[in-house]
């Protein structure tokens, strides 16, 4: 214990004494820990912001239904409100009752819905007129209904509810006398909780742009006035079904039910409630009677997964960092051992065995990754929020587990980094450590050969990456398969997965060191480059890299890694953010498209948004479908012209003839049409060519190809209808009476344009008007998804911090080697070279590393972002990923590219300085 303890003493003081010794290490280990701590507490905080987001889509945390075959009177709902009332955790029991009636002076049924007056739908009821609650046989007339202008403040209206009796062709009835007492618009939560419908994933089309509603006529009752009336009397009727439905919502304890860091007793607390429910429940009904669905322990399933999900993105995008936080490390730790010669043949002479001194270096170095594990932890408090949460000032989510495993994995990161060198330099002999030079360079045979390894290894992943191939897909399934070969089939999806994350590492690795330690080649073209500018100096610049050929290969590995990374990781959320852009044009149709109820007025209401101040061009689309030999032909009619001046297209949707081409040929002849390009491959038609439609009654049409849509597959397809085909709106006109339509508006604004405005102006204009769609808002809504923007941030903190980790740690690399030659530098000054010729030799040793390195990162990055995007275009779709880099993508790589040409410039201005000012003290 007493030697343990002196150890660790002798440690501790030696790396407060001589810091700089270890600044290199507590650097590198600071900016890994910086970023485990980054990323963990950013995983954590974007899971539990989309569990909150989710749990705001929760708008019934626990619902009992009774299907139609549970006849229930009143007092039984009230009696069952009443128990499960007493379950500890549930907070409030509202109740709903829905079924359809019919109203004498409409065609079509009502849905009726009777609302408790503690019901949450109250609070997403907009009074537009009459009282602020209901009364006894009193309505409420949703003003979005179809027939809602047939009904006015006051109006006595008799409500029909038909009841099956169980006798062959024989029903029972109910009349009601209502009054109408106000008329309201319900919110989208009212409305899909007057639909039945309590929840809403994270992924639904309410979060991507608004809720499209079907036509409907809905009134609203109030249950204990009215509706409880209507049950009892259905109770005493005993039909063998009901045509009324009740559910019963519950409001949970989330706060103490609920608790984001304890998902697995959050989910046993919600059993426990879910258990202690449907057994009050069963005190009164049968438990086939009624049905129980928990919707927070849905979610909470689903947030399990996600936060799984998310802490392995995590550990996969830290993985670069991690390896060159050890890498540098490793690489410092050699040059800082062999300036520590003399100390540690004094410790040999005064008696410290080997393994007392390889006790007091990993000490050493567990001391110094236990400062970084704290100054990792406050960075990563500090440049989370802005990297991660897209905002300063906000607190990232923190757990205690989060500081241990920062504090251990910075420790372990030290400790890995330093062991092999402090091995090779307990092991030193006396006479070794008083050379003025050591050969620290790897000399053993079987080094040489991993290089190599680990060269063809990565290459064959990028080359796969490159051709967009996976062999999970290429190799046969294992069903059917001999044992053997099933094993090695997993066994080489295995490694195949595994190479897609550390392929590009081990290429890197294997070029640098073949071609900078392995051959000089490189440098002796570069010498012959620069020796236009400094021909005498070129022999000494190729002597100083062959002589530390293993450092300059760690150099140029760590730059060469972080420049394919970063190009990798920038343009990987480029092409997505693009992608994401070019898919919501192609939903919307334009920069905002106006759904309509009817085909009936679409020229009326066209004219009318198109005099609105900030519209450019309107056009119309109808889409119906018509009859041809391989079956039904999605089709959409329009007028080529406003079209194409309208809509969002890509040339590349279209194929035989440019858009521009097919549009006008659509313009010029009526009987033509753009055909869908698998209806195309499968009739085996050619531009020019004609196909023949059929729709209802109406003539059938044999219309000229004018060219094709749709992307281009090389399956074959044996059906059509996975996209549409476009016709003049003259063919449109013609059968409109013999098909089933539905039209939208397509709308191109000015750039300058308030689209919020334009659409509530828009959505105000006519009743016709079912849906008003944006660009702008559904971006909205895909950029506040922290599931998206989540795992987009991380990225950006990963390159970040790589970029960070490597310039710093390429310049400590540089800056140990410079240190290690600082009695030649002070030779070269004393012999006669200028202090402008010293920094020249070695920016020259240095640039030319960095942009060898600069290249081949920069080359493999970008082979990745293409093999990535062909991999993901392998699935056809309309609108496909591709390859860009937008300006602000071209920022950020400059910025990465400075970061580390600093790294190059930095150690030698310092140690040139330094090499200079101590020259000039000792003359």
């Amino acid at each position: 214990m007493a030697s343990m303890f002196a150890t660790f003493s002798y440690a501790f003081k030696r790396v407060f004494r001589s810091w700089k010794l270890f600044s290199s290490l507590l650097l590198g280990a600071t900016l890994a820990a910086a970023f485990f701590a980054g990323v963990n507490m950013g995983t954590d905080t974007i899971a539990i912001q989309s569990l909150n987001q989710q749990l705001t889509q929760i708008y019934s945390d626990m619902v009992i239904s009774a299907p139609k075959t549970t006849i229930l009177s009143s007092a039984n709902i009230t009696s069952l409100i009443s128990l499960v009332s007493t379950v500890n955790g549930v907070k409030d029991v509202s109740t709903i009752s829905r079924g359809p009636g019919r109203v004498k002076f409409s065609n079509g049924n009502f849905t009726f819905i009777g609302i408790s007056n503690n019901s949450h739908i109250y609070n997403n009821l907009i009074l537009e007129s009459g009282s602020p609650r209901l009364g006894i046989n009193e309505i409420y007339i949703d003003t979005d209904s179809e027939d809602a202008e047939k009904l006015n403040l006051g109006d006595n209206i008799t409500l029909t509810i038909t009841i099956p009796s169980g006798k062959p062709g024989k029903t029972l009835s109910i009349n009601l006398t209502l009054t109408v007492v106000g008329r309201v618009r319900l919110t989208d939560q009212g409305f899909l909780m007057a639909a039945g419908r309590y929840a809403v994933s994270i992924f639904s089309p309410l979060l991507t742009g608004g809720l499209k509603r079907p036509s409907y006529n809905l009134l609203i009752l109030s249950w204990e006035n009215t509706l409880s009336k209507v049950l009892d009397e259905i109770y005493s009727l005993s039909p063998p079904q009901t045509p009324v439905t009740t559910d019963l919502l519950l409001s949970l304890d989330r706060g103490t039910l609920v608790n984001p860091w304890d998902v697995s007793g959050s989910k046993e607390n919600l059993d426990l409630v879910t258990a202690q429910v449907q057994n009050k429940l069963s005190l009164k009904v049968k438990p086939s009677a009624v049905s129980t669905v928990n919707y927070l322990a849905i979610v909470l399933n689903a947030y399990q997964t996600l936060a799984s999900l998310m802490t392995l993105q995590g550990v996969i995008l830290s993985l670069p960092v991690f390896f060159v936080a050890w890498y540098v490390g490793l690489t410092v730790a050699y040059v800082s051992f062999n300036l520590r010669r003399r100390e540690i043949g004094l410790l040999l002479t005064k008696g410290f065995t080997k393994n007392q001194l390889l006790r007091i270096f990993l000490s050493e170095a567990a001391l110094v990754g236990g400062i970084a594990a704290a100054a990792g932890l406050g960075l990563g408090l500090l440049f989370t929020p802005p990297f991660v949460l897209g905002q300063w000032g906000s607190f990232p989510a923190v757990e205690w587990e989060t500081v241990l495993l920062v504090t251990v994995f910075s420790i372990i990161i030290a400790l890995l980094a330093v062991f092999q060198p402090a091995r090779r330099a307990a092991n030193l002999n006396v006479v070794d450590t008083l050379r003025e030079y050591f050969y620290v360079e790897e000399v053993k045979p079987y080094k040489r050969l991993w290089p190599w390894i680990a060269f063809l290894l990565g290459s064959y992943k990028i080359v796969m990456l490159l051709l967009g191939l996976n062999l999970s897909t290429l190799l046969p399934t294992i069903g059917g398969r001999g044992f053997l070969l099933s094993i090695l089939i997993v066994i080489a999806r295995f490694l195949d997965g595994v190479l897609t994350y550390i392929g590009p590492i081990l290429f890197f690795w294997g070029v640098t060191k073949i071609l900078m330690r392995g051959s000089l080649k490189f440098q002796e073209v570069l010498g012959r480059l620069t020796g236009f500018f400094m021909k005498d100096l070129n022999l000494l610049v190729e002597r100083n890299v062959k002589r530390n050929a293993t450092r300059v290969a760690s150099t140029a590995f760590l730059l060469a890694l972080i420049m394919g990374y970063s190009l990798s990781v920038i343009g990987a959320v480029a092409s997505e953010q693009d992608y994401a852009l070019r898919t919501i044009y192609a939903n919307v149709g334009a920069d905002m498209s106006v759904s309509l109820s009817s085909a009936n007025n679409v020229t009326s209401v066209k004219e009318v948004i198109g005099n609105l101040s900030g519209v450019l061009s309107v056009a119309s689309e109808y889409s119906f479908s018509g009859q041809s030999s391989l079956g039904s032909i999605q089709l959409r009619a329009v007028n080529p012209e406003r079209w194409l001046s309208t809509a969002y297209y890509e040339e590349e949707w279209f194929s035989g003839s440019s858009a521009q081409t097919a549009l006008s040929t659509l313009a010029s002849e009526s009987e033509t049409i753009i055909l869908e390009r698998i209806a195309a491959q499968n009739l085996n038609l050619k531009v020019d060519d004609l196909v023949s439609l059929t729709f209802g009654q109406a003539k059938a049409f044999n219309l000229k190809v004018a060219g094709f849509f749709g992307p281009e597959t090389s399956e074959e397809v044996n059906l059509p209808g996975a996209y549409w085909s476009y016709v003049p709106e003259d063919i449109y006109s013609q059968v409109k009476s013999t098909v089933v339509a539905t039209a939208r508006i397509l709308v191109k604004l000015a750039p300058e344009a308030n689209e919020e405005e334009i659409a509530t102006q828009i959505q105000n204009l006519n009743p016709d008007v079912e849906r008003v769609d944006s660009v702008s808002e559904q971006l909205k809504v895909y950029q506040s998804n922290v599931l998206i923007t989540g795992r987009v941030n991380l990225q950006r903190l990963g390159v970040f911090f790589a970029a960070l980790a490597a310039s710093i740690g390429s310049g400590l690399v540089i800056l140990a080697t410079l240190e290690e030659r600082r009695k030649e530098m002070t030779l070269l000054l004393v012999r006669g070279l200028s202090i402008k010729q010293l920094a020249s030799t070695l920016l020259t040793e240095n640039l030319g590393v960095l942009l060898f390195a600069g290249v081949l990162g920069s080359a493999v990055g970008y082979l990745i972002v293409r093999g990535n995007v062909a991999a993901s275009n392998a699935l056809v779709a309309l609108v496909m990923r591709r390859v860009v880099f937008p300006w602000d993508a071209l920022s950020s790589l400059l910025t990465i590219v400075a970061l580390l040409l600093l790294s190059v410039l930095i150690p030698v201005v310092i140690m040139v300085k330094r090499s200079a000012s101590k020259l000039v003290l000792r003359t």
